[in-house]
């Protein structure tokens, strides 16, 4: 009795020295492990930070078989995992003592931190086996007095570990297998790589510390015309950066070496041929594990034709909204050209009569001829708005813009204050172009008045002209052109200038940097107008308190034969006894058309509409002779009555007379029949000769 009570005092005794070694042991292998988790956050610092997973993986696989953890799990600052290796798991013993708590798992957090700062933390699943250790001692010592126990016991723990390291050799066998896998599976993904990065329709360029070409790719060759065996070892400046780049790449190249990451620029390069291309560059720099800088990979695009086409696109956005301003314009010229022009009509013609009376009286007729003339000058201002809105086509001819300047000298140096000087160079063997001398005398006037305004204390006109000869060069950094012979008109000043805004905005119809009523902002409009309409094209040159240069590209004439722009007209007004059926719905315009008839010795008739023109026709069609025919009436209008009054007799003589008809319209009225036109506001002259061709044509 007394010795089972020593045995079991003994074993007592035994349990509380083992369980206080032990609390103390476990206390100390815990404060190991806490140093082993920090050295393996210490080893795995630079992997994390350049996210680089093949050597943190395989030193911790090492760790997880060394340490006998369940699981090592490595986070990134932000909480996201980056990697997990798992242990090989508990055993069936170490599994019986986790479920009573004699092997607890703890969790031990490290945290990683590179360069002072944290960039993640790695956490490891570690079962604390200290207590099986000296659980076996005790269990052994116990069974040395128990004997026979101890024995089977320590069979037992003999046939586990057996098969614990048969288990462990089958799973050494099978981790040596999955790492052969693996290592091929590397080895052919890092050769799939390589081939991409050989074909990939990115240029790939890697650059050395010396910025020297290390690795050259074929889309390199492609963007850059240099084989690879010509581009390794090539320096950046010398290879691909013009001198005028050099400046920036330095500057961006040192920037990238001081700092981590990637940078993205866009650089114009040189091509072996010597052809400049825009390319967008993304830049990165390589590094070894322990964070130091071995050179720089870039990824080169070419968008050469995307920056042209984007230039392409602008063009077109800037054509198509100058066409949709000149269509606004245009409808509104169109819009009030019918009716202005009949009131020009009536203020013109009835100053013709009075001056024809004068004469007859032999009086003093300059202020009326002074309203002839102002009439005359806003018929032209309409005729100038619709050519500028394109709704009306320019009269061209051979003209020759030395006869034109010659023939405007005395007309600007009247027109253009005194203080302001002219000076004209020339080209004595100018070439002709085809053009409208009227509006060729418009578009000099225009540019000279815009010149003077911009002159207020005085200054110097240079107006020149020369022939150029376009090559395909010039055309292609110049859309609205064609190669080929110019003649080149240039006006000059030494005015204010221009600064780029308002340079972007001087053909605007409307535009104007003049005070209220001191312009009409369509002075450089019309002459944009007038310059598309004789196939030109305008250039203007212009900086603040350096003066501005217009100069007008005009295509030179196929021939050289100069021909006369004007030709005479006889003073000899066509008289006639016929009789004139005018058709006009303005009173003023029917009271001076019979005024003028009369006075030549036509017999007169007149209807306010195309539907009265056309009963007065249909009853008294055998003594009309002729049809004087608006086309803009209210009502059936003109082109009806026209059809309506050819349907009553298809050989009527019909003459045109509108104060604004669309292009096209003319024509397709003569086409249908009409002897001729004649547009409002008309000279008197002019519409006698008018009326008398159209009574004698066939």
């Amino acid at each position: 009795m007394k010795f089972k009570s020593l045995l079991f005092s003994c074993i007592i005794s035994l349990v509380v020295c083992f369980g206080v070694l032990i609390f103390f042991f476990q206390r100390n292998a815990y404060d190991k492990e806490i140093s082993r988790i920090n050295s393996h956050a210490r080893v795995i610092a630079s992997s994390l930070w350049t996210f680089e997973r093949s050597s943190p993986t395989a030193y911790l696989t090492l760790a997880v078989e060394a340490n006998g953890y369940d699981n090592i799990t490595v986070r990134d600052d932000n909480g996201g995992e980056f990697l997990m290796i798992n242990g090989t798991g508990p055993g069936r013993l170490e599994s019986l003592l986790r479920s009573v708590h004699l092997v607890p798992v703890l969790r031990l957090e490290a945290a990683v931190v590179y360069e002072g700062r944290t960039i993640g933390k790695i956490i490891a699943d570690w079962p604390c086996r200290t207590i099986v250790t000296y659980a076996y001692i005790l269990l052994c010592m116990v069974l040395l007095l128990t004997g026979i126990g101890l024995f089977l016991k320590l069979l037992d723990a003999k046939r586990f570990l057996e098969d614990r390291v048969a288990r462990r050799t089958a799973e050494l066998e099978r981790e040596v297998l999955e790492r052969k896998r693996t290592e091929e599976e590397l080895r052919s993904y890092t050769q799939r790589l390589s081939m991409h990065v050989m074909h990939t329709p990115l240029g790939v360029i890697e650059w050395d510390l010396d910025f020297r070409v290390v690795e050259w790719n074929k889309s390199a060759e492609r963007i850059f015309e240099y084989t690879r065996d010509e581009a390794l070892g090539r320096d950046a400046y010398d290879l691909l950066i013009p001198a005028n780049e050099a400046e920036y790449v330095r500057q961006v190249w040192e920037h990238l070496l001081s700092r981590t990451g990637g940078i993205r620029s866009v650089n114009t390069n040189r091509t072996k041929t010597g052809e400049i291309r825009v390319c967008q560059w993304y830049n990165t720099i390589l590094t070894r594990p322990d964070g130091s800088i071995v050179g720089v990979a870039s990824l080169v695009l070419d968008i050469t034709e995307q920056k042209q086409a984007e230039k392409e696109k602008l063009r077109l956005e800037a054509q198509l909204l100058q066409a949709q301003k000149m269509e606004a314009v245009g409808e509104l010229a169109g819009g009030i050209a019918h009716d202005f022009n009949n009131l020009l009509q009536g203020i013109s013609g009835y100053t013709q009569l009075l001056l024809i009376e004068c004469a007859q009286k032999k009086e003093d007729c300059s202020r009326l001829q002074g309203i002839q003339r102002a009439a005359l000058r806003a018929a032209d201002l309409i005729r100038q708005l619709l050519t500028f809105s394109r709704k009306i086509e320019s009269q061209l001819r051979p003209l020759n813009l030395n006869h034109a300047i010659d023939r405007m000298k005395e007309m600007l140096e009247r027109t253009i204050p005194k203080m302001i000087a002219f000076e004209y160079y020339l080209t004595p063997e100018l070439n002709d172009i085809e053009g409208d001398a009227m509006q060729i005398e418009q578009v000099i006037m225009n540019l000279s008045i815009n010149a003077m305004h911009a002159m207020p204390e005085g200054g110097k006109v240079i107006i020149e002209t020369s022939n150029e000869l376009l090559d395909e060069a010039y055309c292609r950094s110049h859309f609205d052109s064609k190669a080929g012979r110019y003649v080149v008109l240039s006006v000059s000043d030494n005015g204010t200038g221009m600064d780029p805004e308002t340079l972007h905005r001087i053909y605007e119809p409307f535009f104007t940097t003049k005070e209220i009523g001191q312009g009409t902002g369509l002075g450089l409009s019309i002459v944009y107008g007038i310059v598309k309409s004789h196939g030109a094209h305008i250039k203007c040159y212009s900086e603040p308190g350096k003066g501005t240069r217009f100069q007008i590209y005009f295509p030179a004439a196929a021939t050289e034969t100069v021909v006369e722009d004007q030709m005479p007209v006889s003073d000899d007004i066509p008289q006639g006894t016929e009789t004139v059926l005018l058709v006009d719905d303005d009173e003023a315009v029917r009271d001076i058309g019979l005024q003028m008839l009369s006075n030549k010795g036509y017999a007169v008739m007149t209807a306010t509409s195309g539907e009265e023109g056309v009963r007065l026709y249909r009853d008294r069609s055998q003594s009309i002779d002729l049809v004087v025919l608006d086309l803009n009436m209210p009502g059936m209008g003109g082109y009806k009555c026209m059809q309506a009054l050819r349907a009553i007799d298809p050989g009527i003589k019909i003459l045109i007379a509108s104060g604004y008809t669309p292009k096209g319209e003319i024509q397709h009225t003569l086409a249908e029949g009409a002897q001729g036109y004649i547009i409002k506001p008309f000279q008197f002259v002019d519409f006698m000769k008018k009326v008398r061709h159209a009574l004698d044509s066939a």
